[in-house]
């Protein structure tokens, strides 16, 4: 502890921070540290980013000249949100090559936003919740034995019909399933503590709670721009998920046909990686055929087809509207409203005790329940 204080110190993001746990815990590859020169030089000579994205070096703009004043052997205080949250031994310091996109900014356009200094050395890392995870992870896989992972990583903004058919075909063909969830993208997206109620509530009820296992990336923002798919194929494999299932428009796939044959930017990956890649079709809802179908399997035309819009959805929900139950399950639209739109009804329990049925015992109701029993009488048809 005393050498902790003497140390000089960084501020890093909780982005940051939660990438560094990936890295540490062996989640993004085989290496689990800050790379240097030579490592991040030889990724791109050898042709190695078909098969990794981005090298793990590390810069800061904010720490710019605390990063230039150190030296090799030194070691770098972690500061996150004014908590002292690990340490970098530094191995290597360089100059950063602004025209190569690293792990911590692959979404940044703007090189006047990166800084002049990298730093690579090994990791000490405190308290990762990606550790606790992980350990839960291989605790589940071992009970269960499991020795076929399917992996999906999503964003569930919001959860839908869709979403629970894909996991049902999945949890049929798999021992485990594991659900990577990521952060929102859009500015109106979902916020991330609220997509999980929904993901637990639909897992407690409609679904085998013990062969489906949650991975949270909660405050990571490498993956919730959906850009680049090896990255998510990346996490999968090192989790030690041998599938991974990914929408025929998940966007930076790069899906083309060949011979009559669908090619996507994984091909590379597995070919090298014994993994296997399934890419699913659109899911829509067709009036002819009464279910949820595939624009692949379905016969006929888009004008029969109701599609499973994230954004509309989550537009009606900000607006205060119930969507059908064709798109969402009662339950987890009453979750969603009863967030946006806390103490909606100043006499709800009032309204709740007239309209609706009960065993005759006045108990306490709250929001959620309020819309779900509504949703209920919206479904309910009567002949006069």
């Amino acid at each position: 502890m005393d050498l902790q204080r003497k140390n000089k110190s960084i501020n890093i993001s909780k982005s940051e921070f939660e990438t560094m746990c990936l890295i540490k815990e062996g989640m993004l590859g085989t290496c689990t540290h800050l790379m240097g020169k030579k490592e991040r030089d030889e990724l791109f000579k050898n042709n190695a980013s078909s098969q990794f994205p981005y090298p793990f070096t590390f810069y800061s703009v904010e720490n710019e000249s605390t990063i230039k004043a150190s030296k090799i052997g030194d070691t770098l205080n972690l500061i996150c949100e004014d908590k002292l949250v690990g340490s970098i031994s530094i191995k290597d310091k360089f100059k950063n090559n602004k025209s190569i996109v690293d792990i911590f900014t692959p979404n940044s356009c703007d090189i006047q936003e990166l800084g002049d200094t990298c730093i690579g050395g090994e990791l000490e890392l405190f308290n990762s919740s990606i550790k606790k995870i992980k350990d839960s992870f291989n605790q589940r896989r071992k009970e269960l034995n499991a020795q076929n992972i399917t992996a999906i990583i999503t964003s569930l903004d919001p959860l839908h019909k869709g979403h629970e058919r894909i996991f049902r075909w999945a949890i049929d063909k798999a021992d485990l399933l594991v659900l990577f969830l990521i952060e929102s993208f859009d500015k109106d997206g979902l916020d991330f503590e609220l997509k999980m109620n929904c993901l637990n509530a639909l897992i407690k009820n409609y679904l085998p709670a013990d062969r489906i296992f949650i991975f949270p990336l909660k405050d990571i923002n490498i993956f919730h721009s959906h850009l680049n798919p090896l990255l998510e194929a990346i996490i999968a494999k090192s989790l030690g998920c041998n599938k991974l299932i990914v929408g025929q428009k998940h966007t930076g796939l790069g899906m083309f046909f060949d011979n009559n044959r669908a090619k996507t930017v994984l091909d590379d990956f597995i070919k090298h990686c014994d993994m296997n890649v399934v890419v699913l079709p659109e899911l829509v809802f067709c009036e002819e055929c009464k279910s949820i179908v595939t624009t692949k399997s379905c016969p006929h035309g888009s004008h029969h087809h109701i599609k499973f819009n994230d954004s509309s959805l989550r537009q009606l929900l900000k607006l205060g509207i119930i969507p059908p139950t064709l798109f969402m399950r009662a339950e987890i639209s009453s979750i969603i409203l009863s967030k946006f739109f806390p103490n909606r009804f100043k006499n709800m329990q009032k309204i709740y005790n007239n309209l609706f049925a009960n065993n005759g015992i006045l108990e306490q109701k709250k929001d959620d329940d309020f819309y779900h029993q509504l949703l209920k009488l919206y479904q309910i048809t009567h002949t006069v």
